[in-house]
């Protein structure tokens, strides 16, 4: 199967099944598509919690679990299918990664091993400081350039470059400017983890100045300033929100158990507010929240009822009854999070597909371009490495 033969097939897939997934079971208590299939409804919120946990954590197994009820998701394994990148992986010095989490340096490890040896001199696009490309300079040699906006990490990047002994130079640019994109004539471009616009500005100035090698692990697709998404490629008709753009990044590795008891708390409370008031102004169109901050979420829920109705200006009654409002958000963050599953299933789906618009459009300028997993989910959900040779 070709990319453009996998782009296309996705993009029919997300089309016909799109009420499965456009809708957040947080937005509204139950979508349209529980009306049509009444069983899986009830099979969903009859999961205990070990089934719900098994589900939520294995894609492959939510996937087959929800085909008995949606035969139409059954394609998507099979369509999000990608290879494992080869290579061994070099280790990096201990005393390089000084200060780096062991989660970041496991996928620098793997991202290097899966790009293999530069094709001209390297830089990395939104650098930070520099800690990709500073490894690549001292497992491999040669000079590099480093991109990054902010100065202090510049500064810092510098200082960790030149204790490595590397012969890596900063520039200190935004790469959303257009000036920036001659840091890329005659270079092997890297960009781990550049998050929505910078990986897209990255692809389309690459192809634009006819850079020899890209190698980009984006992520955070929902970070750009289009809405709904505009894909590369002109004849696409599926349009993705910024929600739906963050679907295709929800997944995250394990949480700790009071990371987790912590979300839920958050999740629950936030419901509770979200009842209330549909409760008070059932005519109302939903708004979205602004982010609440963490130290509402750790007073108690009066405390913090009080505070985000006072935000979004809700009079809260006078003879509110706490305790039955918040359990009233425990519920409904119980029935939430079953539902949801349906919309978790095509994650991604969401995600190869995007990535194929980017890889296809690549491919129309001139490169040959291979999408592969260059480490496990485990280490990275967002683990799919574009690489394109002109």
């Amino acid at each position: 199967m070709t990319l453009d033969e996998r782009r296309i097939r996705l993009e029919a897939l997300l089309l016909e099944t799109a009420p499965l997934w456009q809708v957040s079971t947080f937005r509204e208590r139950r979508p349209a598509w529980c009306v049509c299939h009444p069983d899986l409804t009830n099979a969903l919120l009859g999961l205990d919690e070990a089934d719900l946990s098994g589900l939520d954590g294995d894609s492959t197994r939510l996937i087959s679990w929800l085909s008995l009820h949606l035969p139409a998701i059954g394609e998507i394994p099979n369509l999000c299918g990608i290879p494992m990148a080869g290579g061994a992986h070099p280790r990096t010095a201990s005393h390089r990664n000084r200060g780096i989490p062991g989660r970041k340096v496991g996928q620098i490890e793997a991202f290097l091993a899966a790009v293999g040896s530069p094709v001209a001199p390297p830089v990395e696009w939104c650098a930070g400081k520099g800690h990709l490309i500073r490894n690549l300079l001292a497992s491999r040699g040669g000079g590099g350039l480093a991109v990054e906006r902010d100065p202090a990490l510049c500064a810092t990047g510098e200082i960790l470059a030149r204790r490595a002994g590397t012969s890596l130079r900063y520039r200190n640019a935004d790469v959303l400017h257009e000036t920036t994109a001659d840091s890329l004539l005659g270079r092997h471009a890297l960009a781990l983890h550049a998050c929505g616009d910078l990986h897209r500005r990255l692809i389309t100035a690459a192809a634009a100045i006819g850079v020899p090698a890209l190698d980009a692990a984006p992520c955070c697709y929902q970070l750009t300033a289009a809405e709904p998404y505009l894909p590369l490629c002109p004849e696409s008709t599926l349009a993705l929100n910024r929600l739906a753009l963050k679907l295709a990044v929800t997944e995250t590795v394990t949480a700790s158990p009071r990371k987790a008891a912590d979300s839920a708390r958050a999740s629950a409370w936030k419901l509770a507010f979200l009842d209330l008031r549909e409760t008070l102004a059932p005519d109302a169109a939903y708004q979205p929240f602004r982010p609440v901050p963490a130290r509402w979420l750790a007073a108690d829920f009066p405390t913090f009822l009080a505070r985000i109705a006072e935000r979004e200006n809700l009079a809260l009654p006078p003879d509110l009854d706490f305790p039955t409002g918040e359990a009233a958000g425990w519920n409904r963050h119980h029935a939430s999070r079953r539902l949801q599953l349906v919309r978790m299933a095509f994650r991604r789906a969401l995600e190869i597909w995007i990535l194929c618009d980017l890889a296809v459009w690549l491919e129309r300028q001139g490169y040959t371009v291979t999408l592969r997993e260059f480490c496990s989910r485990a280490l990275t959900p967002r683990n799919i490495l574009l690489s394109a040779r002109l």
